[in-house]
């Protein structure tokens, strides 16, 4: 029996092996590239935050040789960021908590049940996700409302912008849990509200840690809300506050403000590795039907 037919296939297979591990190369390099650009940036400012006024002009790339913590106590101290933390998490928790109530119960009527133009409302709030809002009648609505310079209306403000695509994404997910769990559930008693509580809500952890992200991430760095709201200086989250304090020491004490800099950006990464799991989950799961 000829030889060729198994040679031919060998190099066949040989040629697919390759052409598998350069595709394997390419996307990896592509990626660590892209965690490079993204990495490096933030790698930097952290770095910068322990140099000296003159190490960070001399030494603009290099380790810092003798770390100053005391930039961390000074940017603490001078931009008083304990409570402009305290606002800031206060809000970020509060438009979590708001979006997650909200936009899950949403999700979960445009998911399980048929009505009247309901693909068109969905669509029309997929659609408008990034339409701009209109500033005057806005902040008129709030100050007639007295929501202005407070918690509430911060709130309320920040989680408005994000309830669209909170709905999307819970409406993704709960389309691909079996609507057998949810008969289950009403066929042992529940009522449809105790069924979407007691069993849908329970595995959807990707879909609430997903959203909480996004909103928490979203609200952690809104600046024009609380440009727009905030007067006092207690209420002001960290946006405001960083504003505010390099404005009267940024073009002295660089090194301060990159602390500043750091201390802020040290909660959303907390965040993010926590629930990092949850949230790839959480976007990856809307696309398959269970």
């Amino acid at each position: 029996m000829s030889a060729a037919p198994f040679t031919q296939l060998n190099s066949k297979g040989g040629g697919i092996h390759w052409r598998r591990i350069l595709v394997t190369i390419f996307n990896h390099s592509i990626l660590i590239l892209f965690t490079v650009i993204i990495v490096y940036p933030v790698l930097w400012m952290i770095l910068a935050s322990f140099k000296t006024p003159g190490e960070l002009i001399s030494n603009i790339w290099g380790l810092p040789t003798d770390p100053a913590y005391q930039n961390y106590a000074d940017a603490w101290e001078k931009a008083k960021l304990g409570r402009a933390l305290l606002n800031s998490g206060i809000v970020s928790i509060g438009a979590v908590l708001v979006v997650v109530c909200l936009s899950s119960i949403a999700g979960y009527a445009f998911a399980k049940f048929s009505f009247r133009f309901s693909t068109v409302i969905l669509l029309v709030m997929v659609f408008t996700m990034q339409a701009p809002v209109p500033i005057i009648p806005f902040y008129v609505l709030f100050v007639r409302l007295k929501l202005t310079d407070s918690y509430l209306g911060l709130i309320l403000a920040i989680a408005s912008g994000t309830i669209p695509l909170a709905i999307f994404i819970f409406q993704a997910f709960f389309r691909s849990i079996p609507s057998e769990l949810r008969e289950a559930a009403k066929i042992d008693g529940c009522s449809e509200f105790s069924a979407f509580l007691r069993v849908v809500m329970p595995i959807s952890g990707p879909a609430v840690a997903t959203v909480s992200i996004l909103t928490f991430v979203g609200a952690w760095n809104e600046y024009f809300m609380p440009l727009l709201l905030i007067r006092s200086d207690e209420l002001r989250p960290l946006t405001l506050t960083i504003q505010v304090f390099f404005l009267q020491f940024g073009r002295a004490e660089w090194n301060v403000i990159f602390a500043t800099l750091s201390i802020a950006t040290i909660p959303i990464i907390v965040v993010y590795v926590f629930l990092q799991r949850w949230f790839i989950r959480g976007l990856t799961s809307g696309s398959i039907k269970g």
